[in-house]
Order: C-alpha cells, then structure tokens, then sequence
C-alpha cells in the first residue's frame, strides 16, 4: 500500500502479499529493502509478523520504520531480522532516546526527519514538531548516525524530489542522508547522488513503473 503525501484518505494498495513484493524487488536488484509499518505509525496496531516474513524471506538488509518509539521496539525488530529501525516521532520529540539507542545499537539506528513547511511532522504526520534546524542540530549532537529524510508534499506523489530540502539539511549534518518522496525516474536518482545523498528511497516509480531497478543499481 502507498499513501500519497502521508494521507490515509488518499491509498493505493498494488499488492496484498508484502513477501511476495520484497522477493520480487529483491530478484529485480534491490540491494536494500526499506518497509513502513503503516498501521503502527498511525497508532492502529502493527505488522510486525508480516514484517518478520519479509526479512526471513529476502537475503538483502532490511530497513524498518513506522511506530518505533521505544528501545524495547528496536530490540524487538533488529532481533525478528531487520538489519536497521527507523526512529521516527520518537526521535522528535525526545532526542535523548536516539542517544541511548545509538548506544546499545550504534549504525542499526536510522533517525527519520519528516519535513512539511519547514518544520519536523510527527505522530503519523498528523501533528507539528520542531523546527528543521533546530531538530538536525539537537540529533546531530546526540549522535544520529543517519538521517532518512522525507519531503512530505512530495512523497507518493512522483512529482521529483525536493532537491531544495536536501540541500538544506546535507549543510546542516556531516552523517549520511538517506533521500525519500518524489522520486519518478533514475535521473532523480542520479540528481540525489550528486547532490551528496547516500542512498534514496523509491516505491511508488517502482510499483508504476517509471524507474526500473536496473536502471541504477548497476556498476
């Protein structure tokens, strides 16, 4: 299932076995996996079994977000098979959580900045945070180890990437950004990568297929 800018009003569902969907990437060149648990970032219960599947099922790494909040919850994930969790509301609002679970669980942790207006979204993107810069430089002092930023208007919806934002928040951090919302096609790929963004997250340019995976994993 897709949103489009984070509106469970406005769905897409392409498939209705997410294992199937991970092999199928996997098989298609995938050199990671990056899975949101939808039902737990909005407060309405979890897949977390489903999610076990998937990383049993794959022999790529496994990224996992949606409703992490607690070091008990990354525990949970890294132990059911996800290679990194994903620090989402939690990190947000309390920065000293990213230090204790970089701490006990160093580069497996991902913090992940969702950013609407210039400020930080949380609680399913339903609810305003900080300010982006004040956000980037509370979490850089804690020892994020990576970020996963996410432009809002632009997620799901193919429109590009907010190449702006990434620019922004790559002079406030030296840690390694990880680019997601927007991406139509490999040249907005390649246009994250020289920008400075170590990876970038795609899903609905791969499931309408205007970005096919052998188009830039190769090499």
């Amino acid at each position: 299932m897709r949103l489009r800018r984070g509106d469970p009003s406005d769905e897409t569902t392409y498939s209705v076995d997410p294992v199937e969907v991970a092999t199928t990437f996997q098989e298609d060149g995938a050199r990671r996996l990056h899975v949101v648990d939808l039902d737990a970032a909005l407060g309405e219960g979890d897949n977390r079994e489903v999610i076990a599947d998937i990383c049993r099922s794959v022999a790529v790494p496994v990224q996992v977000g949606g409703g992490i909040r607690t070091l008990e919850a990354i525990g949970e994930l890294l132990a059911a098979g996800a290679a990194r969790a994903i620090l989402g509301t939690a990190a947000a609002a309390d920065p000293e959580l990213v230090a204790r679970a970089v701490e006990e669980y160093a580069e497996r942790v991902v913090v992940a900045v969702d950013v609407r207006g210039g400020r930080v979204m949380v609680k399913g993107w339903k609810e305003e945070g900080p300010d982006l810069e004040e956000a980037m430089h509370a979490l850089n002092d804690v020892g994020t180890p990576r970020y996963l930023v996410t432009s809002i208007a632009r997620d799901g919806t193919l429109d590009g990437p907010d190449l702006r934002l990434y620019t922004r928040v790559l002079k406030l951090t030296d840690r390694p950004v990880i680019a997601s919302g927007g991406v139509r096609d490999a040249g907005d790929i390649w246009a994250l990568r020289d920008l400075g963004c170590e990876a970038a997250v795609s899903g609905k340019a791969l499931y309408e297929k205007t970005l096919k995976l052998s188009q830039v994993t190769r090499g």
